[in-house]
């Protein structure tokens, strides 16, 4: 049986093969940076917001609003936690709370796009677009190309095989990705 991906190192291995080496092959011990408790915090406020909103926001008439949702694709062997899914009668979309713009990163379109892969999966209905919920009110709106879908499921593929080999893989982050990295102390290269 193949290794089921986490969505959450796709967006990381976007950022930086070697973040999902340190996780997932040593036992290295990091203390996160406080955006990762603002972050946390943001997303039970943003919950709780969402239970009182309707859909009218993302120009839908009626749907199913489900939060911290577990899932998992059986068939492409990737899973993670939604932050709000939205169920209609003939489609779903994943949404993403985020504090800041999400849009030019590609980790976060990656991770937003594979949880539409796994809703598509589980809910045996089309997803084809999803969105991130930015700040207080900013609602942005990814399609989901198959060009997308498919690079996803590549990045997924690419974890798999360095897992397996257990190598660490070689990086093209910037300085500024490092300094702001918690593996700094364990990956400097950069000298």
């Amino acid at each position: 049986m193949s290794y089921s991906v986490p969505v959450n190192l796709i967006r990381q291995w976007c950022y930086c093969p070697r973040i999902v080496y340190y996780i997932e092959l040593t036992d290295v011990a990091v203390t996160y940076p406080g955006w990762v408790a603002q972050g946390e915090k943001f997303h039970k406020y943003e919950t709780k917001m969402w239970k009182r909103r309707n859909l009218s926001r993302f120009n839908l008439d009626n749907g199913d609003l489900f939060f911290n949702v577990h899932g998992k694709s059986d068939k492409y062997n990737i899973h993670g936690v939604f932050d709000m899914l939205i169920e209609t009668e003939d489609a779903v979309y994943p949404v993403e709370f985020k504090l800041s713009s999400s849009l030019k990163k590609k980790g976060g379109i990656f991770q937003l796009v594979a949880y539409g892969i796994i809703a598509d999966d589980i809910f045996n209905k089309p997803c084809n677009y999803g969105f991130f919920a930015e700040g207080e009110k900013l609602l942005q709106k990814v399609e989901f190309t198959e060009d997308i879908k498919n690079s996803v499921l590549i990045k997924a593929e690419e974890i798999r095989e360095m897992i397996k080999k257990g190598v660490k893989p070689d990086t093209s982050a910037t300085v500024f990705q490092c300094t702001n990295c918690e593996y700094l102390n364990y990956c400097n290269d950069r000298c």
